[in-house]
């Protein structure tokens, strides 16, 4: 496993003054894929208040307690058309599916959440949804994804707090680039990918901590703004203990105070299951904050990302891991 990095420094002529400009590319360990981190003091951190369009969007929200029984899609065939309820969690089907399986499940009951403000149990909850809804799935080989868009920086098109289950026979491409580089890996070294990283991270300046049986360290090459990753003991999503659950539901809950600490108010994350996969693969949790929303969002995806699938980053992982490991 090699964590490999190159140096490229650029000037620039600026107010009668020579800057330079330090561009580390980075090479994900697993995969080989790039991220660049600039680093260069920018000032992305400013949000103006929306509030106006917290109430505003409140009026139309599907997933408001006083809408979702009458408004939300329903599964026919493997929830017989039923809500399925847990604490403040529904879940229900995607209006727009993505695959063959796709559902919705909302966290709260509350229309907006600051992100101190999410509860374990919001996360705890939904997961044992989509446990026993993974239980319900064909035994056969299905790539099986856990997401969350927060705020439209994240790409959500509803403030209310959700997350996003998709089940499916064709891979998503990096889905399948993680599959084939962590059987290679397996084959040359005799051990899953993801033990093998937090045994060489754990020790080093991108560790965090621990939760319920889940470690966290800072990803080496950034797919996104303070990328934090949680690798856990139990392999497959569907299996998993309820003190495995409460690990990622904890982590999950100090990332977002810290995001907010930072002044961020939007994130992403994404589970990639073992679920249907050989032993060659574990589940693998992933999240990035965004820029933060507010009256004058800029976008943070650009041409890098969308056609060269690189992601640029202004954040050093061992600088902020080392406040989150502060503070864990």
């Amino acid at each position: 496993m090699e964590f490999r990095k190159e140096i490229e420094v650029a000037k620039i002529l600026i107010g009668g003054k020579v800057e330079e400009s330090v561009v580390e590319i980075r090479y994900d360990p697993l995969t080989l894929q790039t991220s660049r981190i600039v680093k260069k003091s920018l000032n992305i951190l400013k949000s103006e208040g929306f509030d106006e369009e917290i109430e505003s969007s409140k009026t139309w929200c599907p997933f408001c307690e006083e809408r979702i029984e009458a408004m939300v899609a329903r599964d026919p065939e493997i929830m017989k058309g039923e809500l399925w309820k847990k604490g403040e969690c529904r879940a229900f089907s995607n209006l727009i599916p993505y695959a063959k399986y796709s559902l919705v499940i909302r966290l709260s009951e509350k229309h907006f959440l600051k992100l101190s403000e999410f509860k374990e149990s919001h996360f705890f909850d939904a997961f044992k949804l989509v446990q026993e809804y993974i239980k319900k799935l064909p035994n056969r080989k299905l790539f099986i994804t856990i997401g969350m868009n927060y705020l439209k920086p994240a790409g959500s098109s509803i403030m209310h707090p959700h997350i996003q289950f998709v089940a499916t026979e064709n891979s998503p491409d990096y889905f399948a680039r993680i599959e084939w580089s962590s059987l290679e890996f397996m084959e040359a070294n005799g051990k899953d990918f993801w033990l093998a990283l937090v045994d060489r991270e754990r020790e080093g300046e991108r560790y965090i901590g621990r939760t319920d049986k889940t470690e966290w360290i800072a990803a080496f090459a950034p797919k996104g703004f303070m990328h934090f990753m949680g690798i856990p003991e139990e392999r497959e999503f569907a299996e998993m203990s309820d003190e495995q659950l409460m690990g990622f539901a904890r982590g999950i809950v100090k990332i977002l105070k810290y995001y907010e600490s930072k002044g961020f108010n939007a994130f992403n994350f994404c589970f990639f299951c073992a679920d249907r996969l050989n032993k060659h693969f574990r589940t693998n949790f992933h999240i990035a904050a965004r820029t933060p929303f507010g009256k004058y969002y800029w976008c943070d995806v650009f041409f890098p990302k969308i056609f060269q699938d690189e992601s640029v980053v202004f954040f050093s992982p061992e600088d902020y891991a080392r406040e989150l490991r502060e503070i864990w």
